[in-house]
């Protein structure tokens, strides 16, 4: 979702185009009237649930806490019309016993119980936006693209007392894709946090959580790459965890106005540039987590920024004590099935076979359309079999065959198309270094991404497999249609440009 401002700095050539596509024929009205459908849904569950109990019995809700985090089950909705039936059916009947002199205390108590879990669940649903609310300083392409904005943000334990990932979405238009901080426990208790997201109370409680739930439990604060989502929160984390130091990779940079100031663009100086590896810090007051979390950043490629060569860097992670590889976008998996945390109406809306065809009723099978659809559009931007109706001008349709170039893409560990084509192609020397340093150095049995599915089963071997297209081009190769309309066009401007 990023890549266009992020990794290539062609904002006003490419971006608009892809904002125009991927949200063609969406109507502003309906994604509106969904999202508030979904609170509706989220909130009348949690009263209809809360009743229940009220009577001894068992309900699945529609939203569960796992992690301290909240995900929908789709599963169990409730509807409006059923929760108010039965709160007024209730009372009903409690009225009516009271007139006949009939009622019980029982009767009595589900009544004030049902219309105590109405109220509370309003007040839950208030207090959780609130927690959920953000302030974006800096324009991007996500929603809201500056100024105030929502992210619901889930914790996840990748190992017990050790790591943890912390997980929002990230929406243009209406797609949606998952973007991950990770945080570390060090053995003096600190906390080492990757990649901050969205300055919610949420966030922050979550990562507090992990040390002695206080902002001064947070010391070391990590930028591992250029990629703009992955830093633009930078800032608000140092201004809530104002103890902490800031590591960043090289290349730090920003478009259109340039070398603006650390203090502006993180709020302080940066403490540490992660250049080359830990191998070559001499000091260890430098980088004192550097005996715990070892590092290799990688010199990526050179893009025209602004008509400035900019080189292009992400630093990779290895803990330790829990044999845990930390990447940002040089590898990836995306799941088959969709996540939890997507939006069902989005995926509706992604699912149609045709812009000029209505939302389709809620079945899992559009579901997962909308998903391979949604991992393809982010993917490659233009796919081969997303196209304009010949029949009807302005009508978007998907002709057969995505389904078979979503399972080419999904389910495996890779080097993201966007990466592997622009990026990786400039300079494939410079990442078989850096490949063969992490592979031989580090013994990790995991991986955790910044984006899509994590943790993730991975052995050096399973590392190096994933680069093998660096010697061979043809290995793992991506669908040619779903490269030529956006991708390569591109990669092929950039590397003669070279």
């Amino acid at each position: 979702l990023g890549a266009t401002t992020t990794r290539i700095g062609m904002t006003t050539s490419v971006t608009p185009a892809r904002g125009a596509r991927c949200a063609r024929g969406v109507s502003a009205r309906a994604l509106a009237r969904a999202d508030d459908a979904r609170r509706a849904t989220h909130a009348r569950g949690a009263a209809s649930n809360a009743m229940d109990k009220t009577r001894g019995e068992t309900t699945t809700t529609t939203t569960t806490r796992r992690s301290g985090g909240r995900r929908r089950d789709a599963r169990a909705r409730a509807s409006a019309d059923d929760v108010e039936e039965r709160v007024t059916s209730t009372r009903e009947t409690t009225t009516g016993r009271f007139g006949n002199g009939n009622t019980t205390r029982r009767d009595a108590l589900m009544a004030a119980a049902s219309a105590a879990a109405l109220r509370a669940t309003g007040a839950n649903a208030a207090d959780d936006d609130a927690r959920r609310l953000f302030e974006q300083r800096f324009p991007v392409l996500f929603k809201p693209f500056i100024g105030r904005g929502t992210r619901a943000t889930v914790k996840r334990t990748i190992v017990p007392g050790q790591m943890w990932a912390f997980e929002q979405n990230i929406e243009l238009g209406p797609l949606e894709t998952t973007i991950r901080c990770v945080t570390c426990k060090l053995s003096n208790g600190s906390l080492w946090v990757h990649a901050p997201l969205a300055p919610t109370e949420e966030f922050f409680e979550f990562v507090e959580s992990c040390g002695d739930g206080t902002s001064a439990c947070v010391r070391y604060v990590v930028v591992p790459t250029y990629a703009l989502e992955h830093k633009i929160f930078a800032k608000d984390a140092l201004a809530r965890w104002r103890g902490a130091k800031l590591y960043a990779s090289p290349g730090q940079f920003t478009f259109p106005i340039r070398d603006v100031s650390d203090e502006i663009v993180f709020g302080k100086k940066v403490d540490f540039v992660l250049q080359g590896s830990d191998l070559d810090v001499r000091s260890p007051v430098a980088v004192p987590w550097k005996d715990e979390i070892e590092f290799e950043t990688l010199e990526a490629g050179t893009f025209d920024v602004g008509s400035t060569k900019q080189t292009i860097y992400e630093t990779a992670f290895f803990h330790k004590p829990s044999k845990t590889l930390i990447v940002t976008d040089a590898l990836a998996q995306i799941p088959i099935d969709p996540p939890e945390a997507n939006s069902v109406e989005k995926l509706l809306v992604v699912s149609q076979r045709s812009t000029a065809d209505p939302v389709p009723e809620d079945t899992p099978e559009a579901r997962r359309a909308g998903w391979e659809k949604t991992a393809l559009l982010v993917s490659y931007f233009f796919p081969e079999h997303e196209e304009l109706d010949p029949a009807a001008p302005g009508t978007v349709i998907w002709t057969d065959g995505w389904h078979d170039n979503f399972q080419a893409l999904a389910g495996r560990l890779l080097v993201p198309p966007v990466v592997r084509t622009l990026l990786y192609a400039q300079n494939p020397n410079a990442v078989r270094r850096w490949v063969a340093a992490v592979s031989s150095r580090w013994d990790f049995e995991r991986v955790v991404p910044a984006h899509w599915e994590a943790p993730l089963a991975c052995s050096p071997g399973d590392f190096k497999r994933a680069f093998a297209f660096l010697d061979d081009d043809a290995i793992d190769a991506f669908p040619e249609g779903d490269l030529k309309r956006g991708l390569q066009p591109v990669a092929d401007i950039v590397l003669k440009k070279k």
